[in-house]
């Protein structure tokens, strides 16, 4: 879908509505003696000012939220009002605050506003804070003024003083206010922006250092009127202000000074923050508190940036802003409570005979390339599916299986089997002056070149800057890269470890040099659409330990099915997760895999290195027919006892790497025979270890034609792609970073 425009989105809105009116949602969310709800979601991608990176996820995330709002917290279509791009301008914002929340709310009332798009700061007049300057949202139609940086001048933004004000005047305690916008100083990274306009704070005052960037008059007098119609002073705002939000509750994509992330995930973008809280409630619904909501999505949120930034270590924090003294951040999220009270991966939005549109609410970003053509959803409790035929962004069109009258807009579907395209390829932007080594680069079986500047670029291949080998300089990298050397880059272009070659290097030897970690990062790319740990159904959990000590510093488990017992808690240690600590080079680990199913189950493990080499650590090198895990049986990897004959410590580079557990209720035939290949030409002497993968992509293929037999059972759903079965395959992940020896 990319960027969706005005017209595309009220198209989308207005079918979607429509559809609605024809029936009522099944589960009945909007009871008549539930709280009156209401929204007003702002999404600005498209800016009016051109001076800096325009946005592309930033409309899509209103939809996000209105599809989350209707379809998990009960709010009616007609309730939530939406205002995208030209729409969102400063008077409209306003205006749409005070008309459709503040004039309308009562106590007990629930009320949401959520803003996506640029913040930024300015001068802030009335000092409330040590640094001068107050936080605010950029309005579609806020220029900066014609000589900035340079020179200072007014701003059309609304201040952070000014929403503490509208918040105030809301006649609820309901209230959540949702900011995915930042204002760390706005830049790209890579085929990533910041949601941060440059404000105050990036003027360059060498000429004069008393110039500022200010709130516009409008905006201080509109102030003016608020403190008026609420009986405040300034010094009321200047104390309200210093204890936090006055009433509800505020949630910010980052903490003060760190970044709001707005990236593509498969061809659609959003904001990293709206779309993880977004899947998270989709697949959650125990009703938490909104803390720990936060303090699980910082946790993916953080994951997903050590892709992105392997090295600069870019953080995006979420956060709860509440009232000094408050309890709101105990309640749940908007404060309503999730119905129905299930997990999901989608929901159907509009119904025409036996076709289908569906919304993937709740699909791993990581995982939306898996959900196109020829992959399955199941309508809770009933049995009956939905094929998908086609997608564009979050949003697929499908049929249904057994074309039951009785299905309707509203309906929740899980996932059932989701479908890898077997032509998947490894898109690779190329560095401006390389254009010469696109035919070496295409030669490569499945990867196709793209523009550097492509948002769907995968890795960057290009050279070290100048300006990127100074920032390099601060980074504890251990041997720095060369200036002008060609390297590979993370779609956000931070190099990736072990990738720089040397000065003068041709083009054919860099792409010859580099070969193997091409091959290796799209057999990396190709399994990671296979995680379902959130869908799977069968019972698995799975940790990585120290082996002196003991200790468990890392774990995965699967969650559909009657969730298994973590290890952490069947061991009572707390604070685990898939996100693992840091662990030292030379540290000695294994890895435990646990089943808690009643019949056997088919492993194998694979390790992506900090580097972005593949290993596969099991089935090891002549043990291939060892792995298979009896019913309620733990084994470790290495394990003597089975044959292993090596011990894994951490070695190689300071960085982020990443363990795949794949297991399966049927043998891994092709796989293992591949491996047993390898093996014999590695020869014997090498019996009992990992085997390092010279061709990973071979391996990976071999290994989902298994998935994929496993999965169909010899039955064929659609031709051109690999079926990855919930009812027959597990696959997780466990990411750990290596640090230097304490």
């Amino acid at each position: 879908m990319g960027r969706l425009q005005r017209r595309e989105i009220l198209k989308l809105g207005l079918s979607f509505l429509g559809s609605l009116e024809l029936s009522q949602l099944p589960q009945k969310i909007a009871a008549e003696n539930s709280p009156r709800k209401r929204a007003l979601l702002v999404g600005i991608s498209n800016y009016r000012d051109k001076r800096w990176p325009q946005l592309a996820g930033a409309v899509n995330d209103v939809k996000i939220q209105e599809m989350l709002l209707i379809h998990r917290f009960g709010f009616a279509p007609q309730e939530i009002r939406l205002l995208v791009n030209e729409e969102a301008t400063r008077d409209n914002i306003l205006k749409s605050l005070e008309k459709h929340l503040i004039s309308w709310a009562q106590p007990s009332d629930v009320v949401v506003f959520h803003f996506s798009g640029h913040g930024s700061q300015v001068w802030d007049t009335q000092q409330i804070f040590p640094s001068g300057r107050v936080s605010t949202l950029v309005p579609f139609d806020a220029l900066l003024p014609a000589g900035y940086p340079y020179q200072g001048g007014k701003v059309n933004d609304i201040t952070g003083h000014t929403l503490w004000l509208l918040m105030r005047a809301i006649n609820t305690e309901n209230i959540t206010f949702v900011f995915d916008s930042c204002y760390s100083g706005g830049a790209r990274k890579g085929n990533l922006v910041v949601r941060s306009r440059p404000g105050d704070l990036e003027l360059i005052r060498s000429d004069n250092s008393n110039i500022k960037l200010l709130a516009s008059d409008a905006e201080t007098e509109y102030q003016k009127k608020l403190l008026t119609q609420l009986q405040m002073t300034d010094e009321d705002l200047k104390k309200g202000r210093q204890k936090g939000v006055p009433k509800g509750i505020l949630l910010a994509a980052a903490k003060p000074e760190q970044a709001a992330i707005d990236a593509t995930f498969a061809d659609t973008a959003a904001g990293l923050f709206t779309y993880n809280l977004s899947r998270y409630l989709w697949q959650h619904f125990q009703g938490e508190p909104t803390s720990i909501i936060i303090d699980n999505i910082t946790t993916t949120t953080q994951l997903m940036l050590q892709e992105y930034f392997p090295n600069a270590g870019i953080l995006q924090e979420p956060e709860v802003n509440i009232q000094e003294g408050s309890k709101s951040n105990t309640q749940p999220l908007y404060f309503s409570p999730q119905q129905p009270q299930t997990a999901a991966e989608a929901v159907i939005t509009k119904v025409q005979g036996s076709q289908v549109e569906v919304f993937l609410g709740g699909v791993n970003p990581l995982s939306l390339e898996a959900f196109g053509q020829g992959s399955i959803l199941t309508v809770v409790d009933t049995g009956e599916q939905v094929e998908i035929e086609t997608r564009q962004g979050f949003f697929a069109q499908g049929r249904l299986r057994k074309n039951q009258s009785t299905i309707i807009p509203g309906t929740i579907l899980q996932e059932y089997s989701r479908a890898i395209p077997n032509d998947l390829t490894l898109r690779l932007g190329l560095g401006r002056d390389l254009e010469a080594a696109k035919p070496y680069l295409e030669a490569m079986s499945r990867v196709q070149v793209v523009s550097v500047d492509d948002s769907q670029a995968h890795y960057l291949f290009a050279r070290i800057t100048p300006e990127y080998a100074q920032q390099l300089e601060n980074l504890p990298l251990g041997q720095k890269p060369i200036e002008g050397s060609i390297a590979l880059f993370t779609s956000a272009g931070d190099l990736l470890p072990d990738s720089a070659g040397i000065q003068g290097e041709t083009l054919v030897d860099a792409v010859a040099r580099l070969s193997p970690k091409i091959k290796s990062l799209l057999a990396a790319r190709l399994v990671k659409l296979t995680l379902n740990t959130n869908s799977t159904r069968l019972r698995v959990a799975a940790a990585m330990e120290t082996v002196a000590g003991s200790q468990l510093v890392a774990e995965s488990f699967t969650l559909r099915q009657s969730a298994p017992l973590s290890l952490s808690q069947q061991r009572e240690v707390r604070g685990l997760t898939n996100q693992g600590g840091k662990i030292p080079l030379c540290t000695e680990i294994k890895f435990i895999i646990q089943s808690q199913e009643t019949f056997p189950l088919y492993l194998c493990v694979l390790l992506i290195s900090v580097g972005g080499e593949l290993s596969v650590l099991a089935p090891s090198q002549g043990n291939e027919d060892f792995l298979k895990i009896a019913p309620q049986e733990s084994i470790y990897i290495p394990d003597l006892n089975r044959g292993d004959k090596y011990r894994f410590r951490i070695r190689g580079t300071p960085g982020w790497a990443e363990v795949l557990i794949l297991t399966s209720t049927k043998p891994l035939t092709k796989a293992v025979a591949l491996l047993k290949t390898l093996a014999a030409q590695r020869g014997e002497a090498t019996r009992g270890t990992p085997v390092d993968l010279s061709q990973p992509d071979e391996v990976i293929f071999d290994l989902l034609d298994d998935l994929d037999g496993n999965s169909r059972g010899g039955k064929v759903v659609t031709n051109g792609v690999c079926q990855v079965n919930t009812q027959q395959i597990a696959a997780m992940s466990i990411s750990f970073q290596v640090v230097e020896q304490v």
